[in-house]
């Protein structure tokens, strides 16, 4: 008898489940709701929350119906029964109510997640396109080509006067044999 656990034959509860990231106060696309069997483990509502973030988080805290220490959920391992969620004020056929019409549903049961972001020393991963607005890339971007212009300028300014001097040391020989030389018009 000792060696199997006592058969829970009650039936199956459902859980109206609000998850709420702990910074935002309103309505988010960060915050969702699912309806759960309340014998859903708690890993499975972190991987939920891990896939709207595109698996870039990490160390996901969970909290039962508010923020407060006390409140933590530390084993994952847990279903959310065991975690204190009552579960049975949902009924399995209805969709979810609202969360905009009804935010404070008799049904809902709050779950509060926050998370630390992925952290990488990749200096690819740390640099990223999206920092910038459009108007600061065209900003940059036109600082580059006045750049660019004010160098092609400056160099060209800096070699007239070599090519000058080089044109004016090629020209002077040649006027002065020019000079010189008979000319083959004339009738002498």
């Amino acid at each position: 008898d000792d060696d199997y656990p006592d058969l829970d034959i009650r039936p199956e509860r459902w859980v109206n489940l609000r998850v709420k990231f702990v910074t935002w106060n309103f309505l988010t696309g960060l915050d969702f709701a699912m309806k759960v069997r309340s014998s859903t483990r708690l890993n499975a509502i972190v991987d939920k929350i891990k896939d709207k973030y595109g698996g870039s988080i990490m160390d996901v805290i969970l909290y039962r119906q508010e923020v407060h220490p006390n409140n933590m959920l530390l084993d994952l391992g847990k279903t959310l029964d065991e975690a204190g969620f009552e579960g049975g004020k949902a009924n399995p056929s209805e969709p979810l109510p609202d969360i905009k019409k009804e935010p404070d549903h008799p049904s809902w049961e709050y779950m509060w997640y926050d998370y630390k972001p992925h952290s990488s020393d990749c200096a690819l991963l740390l640099s990223s396109p999206r920092g910038a607005s459009r108007k600061d890339i065209a900003k940059k971007v036109e600082m580059e080509i006045e750049q660019e212009a004010r160098a092609k300028a400056a160099l060209q300014k800096k070699e007239e006067p070599s090519k000058k001097k080089m044109e004016e040391a090629v020209v002077a020989p040649l006027e002065t044999q020019v000079e010189h030389e008979p000319s083959l018009d004339s009738d002498s």
